[in-house]
């Protein structure tokens, strides 16, 4: 007798490889997601907490300019992205102004939220 398997045999494995590799896929793809939103999320914060420190070393809160650069209190302010994004975020401020909002620059920034005043919107 031949040792080996049969065509029956192999066919089984690849359907039960299918069907785990359609259930593992989509998974993977929201765990993706959410990390990116994890990230998004993080750099406003880093940004809200510059915005802070900007505000009390210039008694006003200014754009992402303003906060990276020399004599900035984050040098790349202006270089950090949203991964899902290949634009950098914006400080939305009024001229010698007490309030500020830095929003994601995707279409939907309500996934990744914004920071108002220090207040972040995903709370």
């Amino acid at each position: 007798m031949k040792k080996g398997f049969t065509l029956i045999e192999l066919m089984i494995v690849v359907v039960i490889i299918g069907i785990l590799a359609a259930i593992a896929i989509p998974k993977f793809s929201s765990v993706k997601d959410q990390a990116e939103q994890v990230a998004c999320r993080s750099n406003l914060r880093s940004l809200g907490s510059a915005e802070a420190m900007y505000y009390g070393a210039e008694n006003m809160y200014g754009s992402i300019a303003n906060l990276s650069g020399v004599g900035g209190v984050m040098e790349n302010a202006d270089a950090i992205i949203c991964p899902t994004s290949t634009n950098g975020y914006a400080a939305t401020t009024v001229a010698n102004s007490t309030t500020y909002v830095i929003s994601c620059p995707i279409v939907d920034p309500l996934t990744h939220g914004s920071i108002d005043d220090g207040i972040v919107s995903w709370q």
